[in-house]
This record gives structure tokens, sequence and C-alpha cells, in this order.
């Protein structure tokens, strides 16, 4: 639970990241400075990470079934570790990008900003490695638990990292508002929109069913009909869809986030030419 409740505060500070590299990105654009290339040793340090996240859960699994599990979590902190020295290699590539004109700072500042943050949560990952190595003495449950709970970080980390790359590539694209971001971004918010109904109907139906009326006419509010999944879980059965039903909420959130960002900037744009 503690790990969770971790990792939801880290989702939470890494999407404030990701947004804010939109906001550095239009003050690029007013500027008038090109974006630099991607550092071509992403490629590499992302498949490094791909590679420990594998090793962690083969170790985890191992641990679970009391099999030797030593060899994949040194893995993983191999490739922990490799993957920390190609983001030192892929800031030394910004580095001497910047030293020509018409690289924008704060693009760059963004850049830094956010692989050293997720740098920083990778080297508490391997701190964590090293505890759940040291743990294999004690062998039983404290070993499989440390070693899940490494693979789950691990796989929390390089979903991170993917988001953190896709986003360093969308924000390259000019004019968004006017790119095919513009449409998939509604596309996607839409499908969330309704995947969100499904589960509140769902909600719905299943209070008509146990004739609580009053508790479904008041489940046509989105919070109330959650509250019912979620507080009442055990006796309606609802544990797992409120926890789908939340993870998708953030998902639509994130989702409306990123086009209201994406589509302000058309409407600005449309303001600007009905005012000249």
């Amino acid at each position: 639970m503690g790990l969770l409740v971790l990792l939801a505060s880290l989702g939470a500070l890494f999407l404030a990241t990701i947004f804010c590299g939109w906001y550095f990105r239009d003050a690029g654009a007013v500027a008038g400075r090109a974006l630099p290339d991607l550092p071509s040793g992403l490629w590499p340090t992302s498949l490094l990470l791909l590679v420990l996240s594998y090793c962690a859960e083969r170790g985890a699994r191992a641990a679970q079934l009391a099999r030797p599990a030593v060899l994949q979590l040194q893995l993983s902190l191999l490739f922990g570790a490799l993957f920390l020295a190609g983001q030192v290699f892929c800031w030394s590539q910004l580095l001497a990008a910047e030293t020509g004109a018409g690289v924008h700072p704060m693009y760059a500042f963004n850049f830094y900003m956010m692989t050293a943050l997720h740098a920083a949560h990778v080297v508490g990952g391997l701190i964590y490695n090293l505890c759940a190595l040291a743990s294999r003495k004690q062998g039983g449950s404290v070993f499989m638990d440390r070693a899940r709970n490494n693979a789950t970080y691990w796989h929390f980390l390089t979903v991170v990292w993917v988001a953190v790359l896709l986003n360093l590539m969308a924000i390259r694209i000019p004019d968004p508002e006017h790119s095919f971001l513009s449409p998939l971004s509604l596309g996607i918010s839409g499908l969330l929109v309704l995947g969100f109904l499904a589960y509140q109907i769902r909600v719905i139906e299943i209070l008509l069913k146990r004739r609580e009326f009053a508790f479904a006419l008041f489940a046509l509010l989105p919070p109330v009909a959650f509250m019912h999944a979620w507080a009442r879980g055990e006796e309606l059965g609802t544990q797992k869809l409120a926890l789908r039903w939340g993870i998708l909420q953030a998902m639509l959130m994130i989702a409306l986030m990123y086009t209201a960002s994406i589509h302000l900037g058309m409407f600005a744009d449309s303001y600007d030419v009905g005012a000249a």
C-alpha cells in the first residue's frame, strides 16, 4: 500500500512536470527560436530501461516460486546504472547543441528537468534494488515482497519514461493544434468519456437491481456513483470496477488537459485573427 501511495504521488509530480514542457514549448515559439533535435542516445537508453524492467519482473517471479533470483536482480541493477550513464551522455549531447545559435534555452531547461527528475528516481530504484538483493539471505516473504515491489517500481519508471519520451517528441511538432495531435486528442478524450459513462451506467444498474431507486437517481451525478462503487465496494462487489474506473478517470483528466492545451492555441489564433 505504501508503494502504491508513493507511485500515485510520483505520477502527479511527473504529470505536472510534463505539462510544464508545453508551456516552455509555447515560450520557444513566441521567441522564434528552433527546438533542438532530441539526443540520439535516448533510444538505446530507452531500450536499456525496457530490459531492466523485464529482468526485475523475472526476478520477482523467480522469488515467488522460490527459485534463484539473484542474477535477475543483479542484471536490473546493472542496466539501471547503464541507463544513468546513457542519460549523462544525452545531457552532454544537448549541451553541445546549445553552443549553436537558435536553441531555445527554456526547452533545454525543460529537457534537463524532466530527464533529471526521472534519473533521480532511477537512483532511488537502484537503492531499493540493493535492498532487495540484501534481503535474499532472509528469504521467505520478505525477499518475495521486496522483489515484487522492486519490479513494480521499475515498471512504473519505465512507463513514465515512455510518457516523457513521447512528450518530448510531441512538443517538437510545430503548430500542434493544426497537426494530427488535434483530432487524436479529441478522439482519445471522446473514447475515455464513453468509458466513463459506461462505468457510471454499470453502477446505476447495480443499484437498480438492488431496488435502491433513490441511490440510483442520485448516482446520475458522477461523484455519487463513484462514491457508491468505492465506499460500498465489498457490499456491491464493485472493488475492481471502482479501481478501473478511478484509473480511467485519471486518464480522462490527463487527456482533457492535453486536449485543452492543444486547442487553446487554436482558439487564441482565431481570436487574434478576428480582432485584427
